[in-house]
This record gives structure tokens, C-alpha cells and sequence, in this order.
């Protein structure tokens, strides 16, 4: 076993999200690299695959009987937040506050440590949720968490 180590700037873990256009796949919509905008100064990052589930209860039998149903999948991380990707966003394209409040689909990968040839990623595309930037005094810059709600399943593949 080998664990996905991310400790160095080679394998860093990058979000890469793209909402200008419609395309196929979310694919075609990363080629288009000049409208890609990294999610800068993550703190933490959360992937979630939860099938759903169905179960029921039978007079014939001694325990539940169970079925899946269509899964609910995110990605949910903390960022620092900086006035350009929360703003204005890549290449003059809209920030994370206007594709947020616009309710814009967007396109996304994930790579899971860095994106060097070989380096795996999901990608897929969703809406961003849970936007709830904060400031204190004892943490005197601006944070926010940020939900990516994905319509379909995720996609994986390697670099």
C-alpha cells in the first residue's frame, strides 16, 4: 500500500473549474484552458460519493432487504479567499461569488496529488453551494467554505 502523499508543491491538490460555455464533457470544457480558474489557497478538501439507499422490512424474513438508489456526490473544501478568483475569476471570466449567485453550471477536476503525467483526478460538473465568506479579528483574512453539488457522477482519470 502506497499512501497518495500531497506534502510537497509536485503534489499539491489543485481544483480547476471552468463556467464559461457549454460543452459534452467536462473534458472539453478543462481543454479550454484559457478560462480555467484554479481555486487558489485550499485548507481542505472533501470528496463525497454516497449512494443512496432503500430498505425495507418483510414479514418472510429476518433481516432488511436493501436497494441503492442514485448516488449524491460533492467536493467541499475551505479556501482563502483572494479578491481575483472571488471576483473576477480567470481571463475576465466571472469570479466564484458571480458563478455562485448566477447559479452558472460548472466543470471541474480534481487532481488528487498534482498534475504531473501519470496523476489521477476526478472531474465532472455541478453548481457551487455553501459559499459563507468570514473574517475576525483572530483570523484576519477572509475564509469561506465552497460546495461543488454534482450533477451526474464523477469521472476519473489520469493525466
Amino acid at each position: 500500500m502506497t499512501a497518495i502523499n500531497v506534502s510537497s508543491a509536485a503534489e499539491f491538490v489543485q481544483l480547476d473549474v471552468i463556467a464559461s460555455g457549454t460543452f459534452a464533457t467536462p473534458a472539453l470544457a478543462l481543454a479550454e484552458v484559457a478560462n480555467v480558474m484554479s481555486i487558489p489557497a485550499l485548507q481542505d478538501v472533501t470528496v463525497g460519493a454516497s449512494p443512496g439507499t432503500f430498505t425495507w422490512q418483510q414479514l418472510d424474513s429476518l433481516s432488511e432487504a436493501v436497494v441503492t438508489t442514485p448516488s449524491t456526490n460533492s467536493i467541499s473544501v475551505n479556501m482563502v479567499m483572494d479578491d481575483t478568483t472571488f471576483f473576477v475569476g480567470a481571463n475576465s471570466t466571472a469570479g466564484i461569488f458571480d458563478i455562485t449567485n448566477d447559479k452558472t453550471l460548472v466543470y471541474f477536476r480534481l487532481y488528487w496529488q498534482g498534475n504531473s503525467s501519470g496523476d489521477r483526478y476526478i472531474e465532472g460538473q455541478g453548481y457551487f453551494t455553501g459559499v459563507a465568506p468570514t473574517v475576525s479579528p483572530g483570523a484576519p483574512v477572509w475564509i469561506s467554505p465552497l460546495e461543488i453539488m454534482v450533477d451526474g457522477s464523477f469521472t476519473t482519470g489520469t493525466v
